[in-house]
């Protein structure tokens, strides 16, 4: 919606925000009453969310005393929330609420403001939900000793930090239960989140250790080893205990009332370290978690949560100051919106995230900024809905979110884990992160419809024509069956660097995918930096004018088998980076390494024709470059081996991302695009759209939200065409048939 749209809609009075009828954006508030709260359906209808962090303790008399309920409902309802989740406790581990198994904050003095937020909340019209923190909880670690994280040199940091880190496997698990019962037991819920469900640190306490050798007869290994089975086990031993940790709190709050749960997924994105399993999402009504990276990170997880959540809405969560650990600098007007607008391009609700003041009391411009936000969400979300249409599957794979270089590395030298916020955008060294990543940005800035799949849900295959495996460290013979089925009955497979490589074969290492994608695993070549130099014309004008293009480490040394197409081959530096050195001068280039004079004769790019399908094998994720020639060749030999038509074509800037959903029981589309400009105040940017209807289905509108205002369209091949006007933001229309 463009700001002239905006503000005719507010000045007119068109626009509700609030769960409350009587609250508008802009418009002076009518007192709140029981006869005139009527919250909106939960979940289906409620997008709007809000969480206010309270992470205060009580040690000062003024923390939390100026902590008013009806006041502080009463401005999350005049913002246009229509949700509003309450802390139960927080890292400091303090509860809320009346309690007969924690510790309550002192400064409540009794009063069990948690029950009162709650009452409030049902009064004025807002879907009430608690927040709970597990692991990070200082009374418990405080409390109880026992109960600690301990690393692996028997230490803990618990005089080094501000959070107090606890053990899963201790009793503090059956303390966490003994909280569920009584929250959920004692208070009318919609719903409970619990953060934090993730290992903080590879733990050796004696509960660790004794269940690991009550469970495999060993001590747990300290070496970081990924070519040891006996690492690989204790990294499967961590996943399943917290596993069965969140499963056992879902399962604890299901028993005493039946209302959704869910745990902090974005763990699901971070390294191994933190040990949290796909199968997490499982132990979740819904996906939700909270990011920090921008639009462009926001948009790779939309989708993933997409394809991993139970049920629909998920919940996507961000911050509206600029960093959690500065919470009185907001996001600018345009930073927000984009930001916000990414769940919605995805049919999400949005969890706005605010933090108190250390008084209890809430900074009341900062809500009257939001309701502007929340004011321009609000026309969108009656059409919201349904299933995401695209024809590539980025594969996202948990078990390969680690750095193979970390062998032989001591667990105590490891970086420290960071928090759920600060995701995939950059904590460590991993290759199959910065290839998903890059392929995500290559895809969203080229207009090829994509979607996302992990090795949760790979019966979501058949929902794509093709799957893009970015240096996938990690496969099992099961999963590989299943690509090999996909491409069999004609999908197309790009493949980079190691995906597929088992390395425990007994014959010796192999791509489980070699009939696939034609090429068998001999090795590895080079070091710090190899070229791909083409061979095929059509991939010596894609890299035009360079020759080669360059890759900052080795690639995979392979054999072409009979059938598949070289298009590229490896060629190594003329002299090996590592050899140069000042006495005698063995280098070609002071500054640079350049490829050898005769390009090398092993294959780096490879066609292969397999059963209805195709498959292309880069022997390095390129894909995990910046440099435009990187996107250029991984989307030309996509669309070499996957041509269109495709879901839908786009005509505009590349700051654009474009999502089409398919509401089939409403027989429409839903069709969005957001500019995601990195400079803001974003340029108006117009576009030309073309979108495939259902086969045999006829076009009868097409509409412009959110007046609903019929646009022009006209019949290309499989395509109803139509153009949009320039627009600063967000635009979404409805192709509806018969």
């Amino acid at each position: 919606m463009d700001r002239r749209t905006f503000n005719k809609l507010i000045s007119a009075g068109t626009i509700g925000i609030s769960a409350n009828p009587q609250v508008r954006a802009g418009i002076q508030q009518a007192p709140v009453s029981e006869n005139t709260a009527r919250p909106s359906k939960w979940p289906d209808q409620v997008f709007r969310r809000l969480l206010v962090d309270t992470h205060v303790p009580d040690w000062h008399p003024d923390l939390l005393a100026r902590f008013d309920p009806a006041e502080y409902v009463a401005t999350a309802a005049r913002a246009g929330f229509q949700s509003l989740m309450q802390y139960a406790n927080s890292t400091v581990g303090l509860c809320l609420w009346r309690t007969k198994v924690g510790q309550m904050h002192a400064n409540l003095r009794g009063r069990d403001i948690f029950g009162e937020v709650i009452t409030e909340c049902r009064r004025q019209g807002l879907q009430p939900r608690a927040y709970f923190c597990a692991v990070w909880d200082n009374w418990a670690c405080e409390r109880h000793p026992h109960w600690r994280i301990m690393e692996v040199d028997g230490y803990d940091r618990v005089l080094e930090s501000r959070y107090g880190l606890v053990c899963p496997n201790s009793p503090y698990r059956d303390y966490v239960k003994a909280c569920m019962q009584e929250i959920v037991g004692n208070y009318d819920l919609e719903g409970i989140f619990i953060d934090m469900t993730m290992w903080p640190d590879v733990c050796y306490c004696p509960h660790c250790t004794a269940r690991y050798w009550q469970e495999h007869k060993a001590e747990p290994p300290r070496i970081v080893d990924w070519d040891d089975p006996e690492w690989r086990r204790f990294q499967k031993a961590r996943q399943q205990w917290l596993l069965e940790f969140a499963e056992e709190i879902t399962g604890t709050i299901r028993k005493v009332r039946s209302i959704p749960v869910y745990h902090q997924n974005s763990s699901l994105f971070l390294n191994w370290k933190v040990g949290v399993p796909l199968q997490l999402a499982q132990a979740s009504d819904f996906a939700g978690g909270d990011f920090y990276g921008g639009p462009a990170q926001y948009s790779l997880i939309c989708k993933a949560y997409h394809g991993l959540s139970q049920t629909r809405p998920f919940e996507f969560m961000t911050s509206m100051a600029r960093s959690l650990w500065s919470r009185v600098t907001l996001k600018t007007m345009d930073e927000i919106q984009v930001d916000s607008f990414v769940p919605t391009l995805h049919s999400a609700a949005l969890m706005l995230i605010d933090g108190i003041n250390p008084d209890g009391t809430l900074n009341q411009p900062t809500y009257d900024f939001i309701a502007k936000v929340n004011a321009q969400h609000a026309p969108y979300e009656p059409f919201l809905g349904g299933d995401l249409l695209a024809d590539v599957a980025i594969y996202y794979d948990k078990e390969s979110m680690y750095n193979p270089a970390e062998k032989g590395v001591h667990v105590s030298r490891l970086e420290p884990v960071v928090t759920s916020g600060d995701l995939i955008a950059g904590v460590g060294d991993c290759s199959h992160r910065d290839a998903l990543m890059g392929v995500a940005r290559f895809l969203r800035e080229d207009h090829i419809p994509f979607g996302v799949v992990t090795n949760a849900n790979l019966q979501q295959l058949s929902n794509y024509r093709a799957v893009v495996l970015p240096n996938v460290l990690e496969m099992t013979a099961e999963q590989a069956g299943h690509f090999r089925e996909f491409v069999e009955d004609g999908g197309v497979l790009y493949v980079s660097g190691a995906s597929s490589l088992d390395r425990f074969n007994a014959r010796g290492p192999r791509f489980l995918l070699e009939e696939v994608l034609g090429v068998r695993y001999k090795g590895i070549l080079g070091t710090k930096v190899t070229f791909l130099s083409p061979k095929d014309e059509q991939v010596r004008k894609t890299v035009w004018p360079q020759r080669h293009l360059s890759f900052d480490g080795p690639m995979i040394l392979a054999e072409a088998l009979p059938g598949s197409e070289v298009l590229a081959t490896v060629t190594l530096p003329f002299v090996a980076p590592e050899v140069g050195h000042v006495i005698g001068s063995r280098f070609a280039d002071a500054h640079s390494s350049h490829p050898a004079l005769t390009a090398g004769a092993d294959p780096a790019v490879v066609v292969h024709a397999f059963g209805r399908g195709k498959a292309v094998w880069l022997a390095a994720p390129i894909e995990s470059g910046a440099g435009p020639v990187n996107a250029k060749l991984v989307l030309s030999l996509l669309r070499r081996v996957l041509p269109g038509p495709y879901r839908f074509e786009v005509e505009t800037h590349p700051a654009v991302e474009m999502t089409l959903f398919h509401q089939a029981e409403k027989r429409r589309l839903l069709g969005g695009l957001l500019n995601m400009a990195q400079q803001l105040p974003p340029i108006a940017v117009g576009a030309t759209v073309r979108v495939q209807v259902p086969a045999s289905r006829q076009v009868t509108g097409v509409l412009r939200l959110p007046e609903r205002k019929a646009m022009q369209f006209e019949k290309i091949g499989p395509y109803v065409q139509f153009r949009l006007e320039p627009f600063e933001s967000l635009v979404m229309v409805l192709v509806e048939y018969q």
